[in-house]
């Protein structure tokens, strides 16, 4: 094979292992008075057992981050507590590797931490799972697994020869029970009101401190999040009964925000009926009928989407509430403010208090605080884990201070200077491109170039990179390391084990990487289309920017690889599989190459069928299946070269899909197509991969693969 680039990374490359043990930065927290900036450094990959460290730093100092922590034990989920002299977070230094209790250390006039001091100990084999501090800071709401299932009646349920009724909660020990801690006795109870049989899957404060408002579902599995939600709230002292305040279709994005105002704010679908569509901002009273779908309850969604909410603190009129909206707008990111109108009782967007300028925040990384000074002036912090592509910029914290009318009075700042080695990397261009698709879509997507790259070079051999897609993972709530993949954060710049944007670059490849239809950044029609099935409009979109990098002469159409893992791997299966000889290679990792095997196999039945357009159980018994909609139906012929990457505990997309279409491959592929399939099965690994070691080796094989086959 003859060479067609110049190989950057070699096989003795250090930077799969650098990037398999590289950290995370996470979880960013402002203080009250918006002057510190607490957040979480954890690896992505275990080597062992879990650890993290909380690093705190000065919001108007650059390069003040430091270590609040020793990185000794799992300390993480780490909040100001409203007084901002003490910080609650969770660890195991009780006892490392097992369950989390909720500590706090004091803060002294310099940022100086003291020892920490656990409360709410010994709640069960699985500890404290999440908390919430109260706004007045005298309670901690939690949640922990009830003690009534003796030690010795768990062990027995958790025997690996057990038979256990599926979604029998018993297997796991019971479901959580909500709780509440008093720092004033150091008292511990159990709200007695809140259901036993049903799965708590978020809560927070009402804005006096006297009730929490909770979600309830079926089941803790990620099926359950396609059932209906119910709302409700119940008084933390006294024997107050839990009110209903209404119930959701499906589970909203995230916690709900319960305002001063009485208005319950949350995440979710444009439109309710839709399994599959943006997101937008619903405000509703919690004395009215609920939950509203009217246009005067609702912001975003409709051109572009609404991501994440954080309570901001008080608002403009000192009696309302600023919440801080994550709003996706095709390839950029804005932070808003939102406030109830006083006289319309409505929601409407202030100002925006943020805007990405050819960077990324990472996923889910940002707080913003309203602060009031001695004058009673007005403004907000926002602090954000910023990365940036374009700038070569790894992920590190930055904050920016911004006037109640928008002003800016302080530049955006950096605090942290953490993946130095990124910085120090080989600088490879990246750019945003736009073009139209075949049926007039305006699209947009990322080329990123080798280091040293040279028009006159000629087009270039070239890989597609499909990222994950947020419509599906946040239906699920899902929240591993990988994060919500939305636009797959297209223009950052942070390579970990499925994100081979940055390492394929620097290989010497051209990587494009297109925002297809059924992503966020666009609203309501662009989402909903994936609602009409895989392969419909996402698989359309992409191959359009194959044909426009080639229109451009940037492209090698001879010389052509395509990738993704989750929902990217399945475009690459079925886009391999219809094309047929278009690309020389494919790295297909944790994808779906059977949609009727993925709604009976997976955890998110109603969510599959919606993107594979059939469930076996609607059929009569006298119909079969005829729309071949599964990549494993279209195998026959394949010359492309195809290595399939599965994790074997994956239950998001079970290993039975990567293992059919490696078979389908082998049976029924042309000559080089069986030849070249290759299936790799990681032991112990769920859908995002947790230990080091087989970060390190995907890798490794990605590169290996293309350098052989492409």
């Amino acid at each position: 094979m003859a060479p067609h680039r110049t190989l950057l990374v070699p096989e003795d490359s250090p930077w799969p292992a650098q990037i398999a043990s590289s950290p995370k930065v996470r979880d960013v927290r402002i203080s009250p008075d918006g002057s510190m900036i607490l957040y979480q450094v954890q690896p992505f990959y275990r080597a062992g057992r879990s650890v993290s460290e909380l690093w705190l730093a000065s919001t108007d100092v650059p390069q003040s981050a430091r270590p609040l922590t020793n990185g000794a034990f799992n300390d993480r989920a780490g909040v100001f507590h409203p007084d901002g002299q003490r910080i609650v977070f969770l660890s195991d230094r009780h006892n490392p590797g097992k369950a989390a209790c909720i500590y706090v250390l004091d803060l002294d006039v310099n940022g100086n931490a003291t020892e920490p001091v656990p409360v709410a100990l010994n709640f069960g084999k699985k500890g404290v799972q999440v908390f919430d501090v109260s706004p007045n800071g005298q309670f901690i709401a939690f949640t922990s697994s009830d003690d009534s299932i003796s030690e010795e009646e768990t062990k027995k349920l958790e025997e690996k020869d057990d038979a256990r009724a599926f979604s029998d909660e018993r297997i796991i020990g019971a479901f959580a029970r909500l709780r509440v801690y008093s720092f004033a006795t150091g008292e511990t109870w159990t709200l007695e009101g809140v259901r036993k049989d049903r799965y708590i899957e978020s809560f927070t404060w009402s804005a006096d401190s006297t009730r929490v408002l909770y979600r309830l579902r079926m089941g803790r599995e990620s099926e359950f999040t396609e059932r209906e939600v119910t709302l409700e709230s119940i008084p933390i002292k006294g024997h107050g009964h839990a009110r209903i305040l209404g119930v959701y279709p499906r589970s909203p994005s995230g916690q709900n925000i319960w305002t001063p105002s009485g208005h319950i704010i949350s995440l979710q679908n444009y439109e309710s009926s839709n399994i599959l569509d943006a997101r937008a901002l619903f405000a509703n009273r919690a004395d009215e009928p609920f939950p509203s779908v009217t246009s005067a309850g609702r912001l975003y969604g409709l051109t572009e989407d609404a991501v994440r909410i954080v309570d901001a603190g008080i608002g403009s009129n000192g009696a309302g509430a600023a919440v801080a909206v994550e709003v996706s707008s095709d390839v950029d990111t804005h932070i808003d403010i939102v406030s109830i109108d006083e006289a319309t009782q409505e929601a409407k967007t202030r100002l925006t208090i943020f805007t990405t300028h050819q960077e990324a925040i990472w996923f889910g990384a940002w707080d913003a605080k309203t602060v009031v000074d001695a004058d009673g002036n007005i403004s907000y912090v926002i602090a954000a884990v910023l990365s940036s592509g374009i700038r070569h910029e790894p992920p590190n914290v930055w904050t920016r201070r911004v006037a109640d009318d928008g002003r800016e009075m302080s530049p955006k700042l950096q605090l942290s200077s953490h993946l130095q080695w990124l910085a120090d990397a080989p600088f490879f261009a990246t750019e945003v491109i736009r073009w139209v698709s075949g049926d007039g879509a305006i699209l947009s997507g990322l080329i990123r170039y080798p280091p040293g790259y040279d028009a006159s070079d000629g087009p270039r051999a070239t890989v597609l990179f499909l990222h994950g897609d947020v419509i599906f993972l946040v239906r699920l709530n899902v929240r591993s390391w990988m994060g919500d993949a939305d636009r797959g954060s297209l223009q950052d710049y942070m390579p970990y084990f499925c994100n081979w944007r940055e390492l394929f670059a620097l290989a010497g490849y051209l990587v494009i990487s297109p925002n297809y239809r059924g992503s966020q950044g666009r609203g309501h029609d662009f989402a909903h289309a994936a609602s009409q099935g895989i392969g419909v409009h996402d698989w359309p979109d992409c191959e359009s920017m194959v044909d426009e990098v080639i229109r451009r002469g940037l492209a090698d159409p001879d010389r052509l690889g395509v990738a993704g893992w989750s929902h990217g791997g399945s475009l690459t299966a079925w886009g391999v599989t219809k094309m047929k000889n278009r690309f020389k290679a494919a790295i297909v990792g944790a994808g779906v190459s059977n949609w009727e095997g993925m709604v009976m196999d997976s955890g998110s039945p109603e969510l599959e069928t919606e993107i594979g357009q059939s469930a076996p159980w609607d059929s009569d018994g006298r119909e079969r299946f005829v729309r071949k909609t599964s990549p494993i139906h279209c195998v026959a012929g394949v010359t492309t070269a195809v290595l399939i990457l599965h994790g074997e505990k994956d239950e998001r997309v079970p290993v039975s899909q990567g293992l059919g279409l490696w078979r389908g491959l082998k049976r029924r592929a042309a000559e080089r197509g069986r030849e070249a399939a290759q299936l790799v099965l990681y032991p112990r690994e769920p859908h995002g991969f947790v230990e080091r070691k087989h970060a390190e080796d995907v890798l490794k094989r990605v590169l290996s693969y293309f350098d052989t086959w492409l």
